[in-house]
């Protein structure tokens, strides 16, 4: 069940990547050169308001989880965390505004270059509602109903065509683009007015995406019980919370301050080239946190039941089957790297090629880290990834200013700006995940697998060696060669993993059997259907 819960979300998140892409890709080959500036305004405005948003969170989604799973009252449980994200979200909002008008009217500076003020404001709409979204989702994904909490966001898709109709406005004001198509004259008004704020309606997309999958949270959740919030239960979501807001925070900074940092020694260019290159890792990163999503509350319910067998077990298969599939693809973006970019985006975004390298190298360690993050979490251990991520936290910031500034510690090796966010990033990674094996290893007796990943990584670097001999003499690799190279790719890897005895019968059948979509269709109706019997009951 656990598989087939993680494929679910992996499958609406590859469709809702897709859909995704699409307007991405669009926007990247209409607005050519200025995409990446663009782009690089609406990454730095959510990262700005992101390091703030830290403060809606504070480690109340993984206490929500945790006390679901362990089966205390839902209505209760609802209401609690309901209460909690409004306030927190309140609270949010009043520091950023607060920060913003100290910034302006006391020290007198303004926003510029990397972004610009309106659009900061438009993003702290979409995160106001991206938290309180939560709140449903949330309690989808603590009761393991997936199926409902894929649904909800799988609505945030709605973005894909407003972003393709504002591309197609063209630019009127940083930039001069011509709108792709003539407009009829009765939308006349609108393409000027799209073209005129091209920038903050991109923005605006995301606003409106968010509101949707907000809705459609709220219909999902109407009738579960809502209940009174408790002091009491309050409490415990605090105990709970306490250690893991430090994992919160870290979190957040991380993933934020390499383009805070970028806007700030560079461009909205260069912030550009980097958020969009994270954009198309996120295709990489569904496999492992749909499976982190799915483990979390497993582990917690094993870890109740004090059932440590089913815990190694779970850990083990996961950490093998994400290595194995997550492999092939990696090295497809590796050998292709400005393939994959000029047919995801465009060839404006070629300066970013050696930064998704790094990048897909990183995904590929952060996936490994996974299941050990879910286990610390699940078994009341969250204090052991608060001290791990702080670590990472620390050497990730610390190597982004050494290496990000024009004049950085590597620039004479070319390694600054987006790609020497990367390699900070990819570093931090590698000493999460050796830390990580060695605590996990140390608290339950998982063993660090020594045999499956090597073997993985050879069969990649075998199918690595292939892909690169046998493309090496085509000049252009349009997407459907891409395609092909990927299949012969994979061929390659199977039969590499066959021959060091990694994949068998058992391993195909497996996921031919999680590949069904009839026993998929069958789950989702499940799922459902307990759903309405459980309220019928009510």
């Amino acid at each position: 069940m656990i598989a087939r819960k993680s494929l679910l979300i992996t499958v609406s998140k590859v469709i809702a990547q897709f859909v995704g892409w699409i307007g991405l890709a669009v926007l990247a080959k209409l607005w050519g050169g200025f995409a990446p500036e663009a782009i690089g305004i609406i990454g730095f405005a959510m990262s700005f308001i992101a390091m703030f948003d830290l403060i809606a969170d504070l480690g109340f989604y993984q206490a929500h989880i945790k006390k679901v799973s362990e089966g205390k009252d839902l209505g209760t449980c609802i209401g609690t965390f309901a209460a909690i994200k409004i306030l927190l979200t309140s609270l949010m909002v009043g520091v950023v505004l607060l920060s913003i008008f100290i910034w302006k009217n006391v020290f007198h500076n303004e926003f510029y270059d990397a972004t610009t003020e309106s659009v900061v404001f438009v993003m702290l709409i979409y995160f106001v509602l991206a938290d309180l979204t939560q709140i449903a989702t949330v309690t989808f994904e603590a009761k393991k109903e997936i199926a409902k909490r894929e649904l909800t966001y799988i609505f945030e898709s709605i973005k894909t065509p407003m972003m393709i109709l504002v591309a197609v406005a063209g630019v009127g004001t940083l930039a001069t683009i011509q709108p792709a198509i003539q407009w009829p004259d009765f939308l006349g008004p609108l393409q000027k007015f799209l073209a005129s704020h091209a920038v903050g309606s991109l923005a605006m997309t995301y606003v409106f995406a968010i509101l949707a999958s907000f809705v459609v949270g709220l219909w999902l959740l109407r009738k579960y019980p809502i209940k009174k919030p408790r002091w009491g239960l309050g409490k415990e979501y605090t105990a709970f919370a306490l250690p893991i807001m430090l994992i919160s925070v870290i979190g957040v900074i991380s993933v934020n301050i390499d383009k805070i940092m970028l806007g700030f020694f560079w461009t909205s260019t260069e912030v550009g080239y980097f958020f969009s290159m994270q954009q198309i890792m996120q295709m990489l990163m569904i496999l492992h946190v749909a499976v982190g999503t799915v483990l979390f509350p497993t582990f917690s319910e094993y870890h109740t039941k004090n059932d440590f067998q089913k815990i190694m077990e779970a850990v083990c298969m996961s950490e093998r089957y994400i290595s194995m599939v997550m492999v092939p693809p990696v090295v497809v973006f590796i050998v292709f790297a400005n393939p994959v970019i000029g047919t995801v985006l465009s060839n404006a975004f070629y300066p970013a090629a050696s930064t998704l390298i790094v990048l897909s190298i990183y995904v590929y360690i952060l996936s490994l880290t996974r299941p050990c993050f879910a286990l610390t979490s699940g078994i009341n251990k969250p204090i052991i990834g608060a001290k791990i991520g702080s670590v990472m936290c620390i050497i990730n910031i610390v190597l982004n200013f050494l290496l990000i500034p024009k004049d950085g510690l590597l620039s004479s090796f070319g390694i600054n700006g987006p790609l020497g966010a990367a390699v900070a990033t990819v570093t931090a990674g590698f000493v999460g995940f050796f830390w990580f094996k060695f605590t996990v290893k140390k608290l339950i007796g998982v063993k660090m697998v020594y045999s499956h990943i090597p073997r993985h990584i050879i069969a990649g670097f075998v199918m690595a060696l292939a892909l690169y001999f046998l493309s090496y003499s085509i000049l252009t690799i349009r997407w459907y060669l891409l395609i092909v190279f990927a299949f012969i790719g994979l061929a390659v890897y199977l039969g590499v993993l066959y021959v060091l005895k990694e994949f068998n019968k058992k391993d195909l059948t497996f996921f031919l059997n999680l590949l069904q979509p009839k026993e998929m269709l069958n789950y989702i109706k499940s799922e459902l259907k307990e759903e309405k019997e459980s309220l019928e009951k009510k």
